[in-house]
């Protein structure tokens, strides 16, 4: 009896001893299991994108640019206004160019009677009427001196501020711009005294044939000097060439312009379109009729949907914000702008989505690595580390198709650390 109670001490004993040993065992065994984070294999819809940084800009502008030289009388339109195609942006003073019209035209008119009275009989009032109009030029010109030399008189005056300090050099500028002119109109002025000495000289020895062609000549150049002063009358009003906002007023009321001064910028941003630099490594994925994703600060939570409209046909150099040199090639993407309003110069995030499929199988993009030249994966199968070879078909940033080696639902290892072999126990994060 008591050999029996030893006997069944000693079995607990070695239970007990047994159990402890196979927890102990199980214990050694779960320390050395490896963390692993794991992610399931999905099925679903996938996208192919690639990501890029576009601009705003406006398909639809103008930059309008002064035609003729004078002083802004009138500003009508302001940077951010609204404007219709024709409408007046400004006026130039029409004072000096009036003033200039009737001078050419007084010039015409005695050039063409003077061309009327040769050909006609020379009689002793044609000849009162050439001194007439002799002593006419003569005051012209002489009161076109007198101008010309206040002109010159008030320049020297600027510059002498100019080099003490006291005036700008933009002011220096449109002074000598202002004399030039005032110079020009005393040379028109002389030659017009010329004209009608030679006429009254012509009246007082005689006419000839070749005399009446010379005032013929001068009477067309007249003419047309005329006709171009009345055009140039036509272009001190500035119109506006389309439908837009003001993006840009470059002038004051007052300011002196030449022409070929840049005045004003328009644009119509119901023409904006999303300007981005493709990498030509991706430019063989982009076509024409693709979907875009725009998104960025200046939207908000907002996303908005484009489609490529254009691919420029050759590549630029650019250089990146690290200052690398790349080959891009400029592609534009059009999105309906009349309700957002965006702004020119607007930076945005686009993806351009080049494929997509649905029903895809996939799995996070850090999953996959390459061994002995295979796309392979871990799977976690009862705790243990598997190895797979996949055939991966489309990807993005984050995800990769499978399509074959993996089925929905399996366990994949997420960025595998080196070192992981098939078989080893693994646990996943928490």
């Amino acid at each position: 009896m008591p050999n029996k109670i030893t006997n069944k001490r000693n079995i607990l004993k070695w239970l007990f001893i047994s159990s402890a040993g196979i927890i102990a065992v199980i214990a050694v065994i779960g320390m050395n299991a490896a963390e692993v984070r794991v992610e399931a294999v999905r099925k679903g819809n996938l996208k192919e994108i690639i990501e890029l940084q576009g601009k705003v800009e406006v398909e639809n502008s103008a930059e309008v640019y002064g035609k003729l030289q004078g002083f802004i009388d009138e500003i009508n339109a302001e940077e951010g206004d609204m404007v219709k195609e024709g409408s007046v942006l400004l006026r130039l003073s029409a004072e000096d160019i009036n003033y200039a019209i009737r001078k050419a035209e007084a010039m015409y008119n005695a050039s063409n009677a003077q061309l009327q009275s040769l050909r006609s009989s020379i009689k002793p009032e044609h000849v009162k009427l050439a001194e007439a109009e002799l002593k006419q030029a003569q005051a012209v010109m002489e009161a076109a001196l007198q101008d010309y030399k206040n002109k010159q008189d008030s320049c020297e005056k600027l510059k002498v501020l100019y080099d003490n300090g006291g005036a700008a050099e933009k002011d220096i500028k449109d002074a000598g711009a202002i004399l030039a002119a005032s110079e020009g109109e005393l040379i028109k002025a002389e030659q017009a005294v010329h004209i009608a000495q030679y006429s009254l000289d012509i009246l007082n020895q005689g006419v000839s044939q070749d005399d009446i062609h010379a005032l013929e000549s001068n009477s067309a150049a007249a003419k047309a000097e005329l006709d171009e002063l009345v055009n140039n009358k036509g272009k001190a009003s500035i119109y506006s060439p389309i439908n837009g906002i003001v993006f840009g007023k470059y002038v004051k009321k007052g300011q002196a312009v030449q022409p070929g001064t840049l005045l004003y910028e328009i644009g119509d941003y119901d023409s904006a379109y999303i300007k981005v630099d493709v990498l030509v490594d991706d430019i063989s994925k982009i076509k024409e009729g693709q979907e875009a994703i725009m998104s960025g600060d200046v939207l908000g939570d907002k996303e908005i949907r484009g489609e490529v409209y254009f691919i420029a046909p050759k590549a630029e150099n650019r250089l990146s914000t690290l200052g690398v040199e790349q080959q891009r090639v400029e592609v534009r993407i059009g999105f309906d702008n009349t309700a957002l309003k965006l702004k020119p110069g607007y930076t945005l995030d686009v993806d351009i989505i080049t494929k997509q499929k649905a029903d895809s199988i996939y799995i996070p993009d850090k999953s996959v690595f390459d061994l002995d030249g295979k796309d392979s994966v871990f799977i976690v199968q009862n705790n243990k580390l598997e190895l797979r070879t996949i055939e991966c078909g489309i990807e993005n940033d984050d995800f990769i198709e499978v399509l074959s080696g993996l089925d929905e639902g399996e366990k994949v290892v997420v960025d595998p650390e080196s070192g992981l072999k098939p078989g080893r126990r693994v646990k996943q994060k928490s």
